[in-house]
């Protein structure tokens, strides 16, 4: 295996998560069993226990507004945590919405609670004012690990269902014991070994390891929930079905909603039995698609953003080019990886090699020498980060039972992350081409890049619009950028033909919904309910082309970020959220 200087910088040492809050969190008592806990058994013999958090005062508490959260048992070995929001608005008629994280191994609470995950991740930076600032969920939670409302909330416009996967992430569990996580690895170690730190899951990592074993297994816990609706929530009776996803959702997002979209036929022919749905939109935010496409942007971001930052030299620069283009260099090793079958441990060990080398060679000197964040190129690498305040909001007693359940939250799981590099996964070739089948079906694409993100950067999503090949690639690339407005006001260019899209948002790093709330929940409403992006005055149609230049254009000076007076932790490394 490929191993060099740059690979501390790549491969997470452990995830905060995962790692005790200081001594006082070692001698905290064991998570307590949950009390009042329903459970309904579906005609597909699927378990689903649950609570409802917001009887409780658990985030969601819009009066009317109903949630429910717990977990989906497909097995004795199989646990997999839920929490499902209604709409604000006409639940009964609203869509459905899966939201997943990337990682692999982070958990989609991230994107419930956070812009990020401050802990696990110190190369991502807030600005001062960060507590006003949060993802797609109903809530956020402040400095007293207290929630309020967030008025941008993705459940205002449709029914959320945020889900823990692979199992071993969040809330999910194959079984469960008392002991800690391995720093550096994170497998669980019992309590002989390492003392008793909480209650955790238990997991064989390699039994899900692939993006597509990934899809398999998270349709099988989609299925389940769905067919327990009608007991659970009998108002919803919407089968319009939407998967939105950010960073290494660039995998899940394509590979999960093609492997949905085939269940689902077979649903539809009467092949086999399930819930079937009504497939809508599938949402890409700063997500790695495809890396021969996406790798060779690492240095020209680097040095040519629309910021005017030269995070890196010229020799840097030159350096990470060759290593993108040399003999055995990133892509020659990812065609040694396309030609392989992706199904034995010698096709991986190929696979995982070319994944090392481009992230390694390509994509990393910019953290070793740029003394840049990884998630917003705008900041400096050491620019403090606010705490992650849900995550001890997670651990409160009365929130873990409002949830029901028993264990110390896993916000990022190493050991998953670690399964799926020796898988070679990151480097797989398969997911556009899983993206341009999705482009021949009746749904509707959109992929949207905050452009301060240095780790998904909008260079590199823009390159995999433009080579996906489907039926109107040629009318796609001949549509302009127009400006994507809300209320007047422009946060970000759009090119847009028929069912396709691509959004450039405007001063938004990694996780856009945190720093541009307001233009996220529209790009998210107007691509669910059929309108144009950019000024969603008009149904889309499917010859409607956006009208204006060629390229993104938009430039703008680098002004420095407030910082907040709290100093991250210094344990992780960059992860795709």
């Amino acid at each position: 295996m490929h191993i060099n200087s740059w690979i501390p910088f790549l491969l997470p040492v452990a995830a905060a998560s995962s790692i005790p809050f200081g001594t006082e969190f070692a001698r905290r008592q064991l998570p307590k069993e949950p009390t009042g806990v329903k459970s309904i058994k579906t005609a597909n013999n699927v378990t689903i226990r649950y609570k409802e958090p917001g009887k409780a005062g658990v985030c969601e508490t819009t009066p009317g507004v109903k949630s429910y959260a717990g977990y989906v048992d497909l097995s004795p070995t199989e646990h997999t945590f839920f929490w499902f929001f209604e709409a604000r608005h006409d639940p009964e008629n609203a869509p459905i919405t899966l939201w997943l994280n990337g990682g692999p191994g982070s958990d989609s609470l991230i994107g419930l609670f956070e812009g990020q995950n401050g802990a696990d991740a110190p190369f991502f930076y807030f600005t001062a004012n960060s507590c006003l600032h949060l993802e797609l969920g109903p809530c956020h939670v402040n400095e007293k690990y207290e929630t309020y409302l967030n008025p941008h909330s993705w459940n205002e416009v449709s029914n959320m269902l945020f889900i823990s996967q692979p199992l071993g992430t969040g809330f999910s569990y194959a079984e469960k014991e008392a002991g800690s996580l391995n720093q550096l690895t994170g497998a669980f170690q019992d309590e002989d070994v390492a003392g008793v730190q909480g209650r955790y899951p238990v997991i064989n990592a390699t039994m899900i390891d692939t993006t597509n074993l990934a899809a398999e297994a998270t349709w099988e816990v989609l299925q389940g929930f769905l067919g327990s609706l009608p007991k659970l929530d009998s108002k919803i009776k919407s089968k319009s079905f939407n998967l939105w996803t950010e960073s290494y959702g660039g995998h899940y997002g394509p590979a999960f909603f093609d492997h949905f979209y085939k269940e689902n036929q077979k649903i539809k022919n009467g092949s086999v039995d399930g819930i079937e749905l009504d497939f809508n939109t599938l949402g890409i935010i700063n997500g790695i698609i495809d890396e021969s496409i996406q790798a060779p942007h690492y240095p020209e971001f680097a040095v040519h953003n629309t910021y005017g930052i030269k995070a890196v030299n010229e020799t840097v620069y030159n350096y990470m080019k060759f290593a993108n283009e040399m003999p055995n260099g990133c892509q020659d090793m990812i065609q040694n990886c396309k030609m392989t079958n992706r199904t034995s441990l010698t096709d991986y060990a190929i696979c995982t090699e070319a994944g090392n080398m481009c992230r390694d060679n390509v994509e990393s000197p910019y953290y070793v020498f740029s003394g840049r964040g990884t998630y917003d190129i705008r900041h400096p690498a050491q620019d403090p980060t606010p705490p992650s305040y849900y995550e001890k909001y997670l651990a409160k007693d009365e929130v873990m039972n409002a949830l029901g359940v028993d264990l110390n939250y896993t916000s990022s799981n190493s050991e998953i992350y670690y399964a799926f590099q020796q898988t070679g996964d990151f480097v797989w070739p398969n997911f556009i081409d899983d993206l341009e089948d999705i482009l021949t079906r009746p749904v509707r694409v959109a992929l949207i890049y905050g452009d301060a993100d240095y780790i998904c950067n909008w260079f590199g999503g823009e390159a995999i619009s433009l080579a996906t090949k489907y039926p109107h690639s040629k009318q796609f690339k001949a549509a302009g950028y127009a400006p994507f407005l809300v209320d007047g006001v422009e946060y970000g260019e759009t090119r847009e033909y028929g069912n396709f899209s691509f959004t450039r948002v405007y001063e938004a790093g990694h996780e856009v919904p945190y720093y541009q709330p307001v233009a996220s929940l529209q790009l998210f409403n107007r691509t669910l309910n059929g309108w144009e992006l950019p000024k969603g005055e008009k149904k889309l149609t499917p010859d409607f082309g956006s009208d204006g230049p060629s390229s993104a254009t938009h430039t703008q000076s680098s002004v420095p970020l407030p910082t907040s007076s709290v100093a991250p932790s210094k344990s992780a490394a960059p992860w795709m959220w």
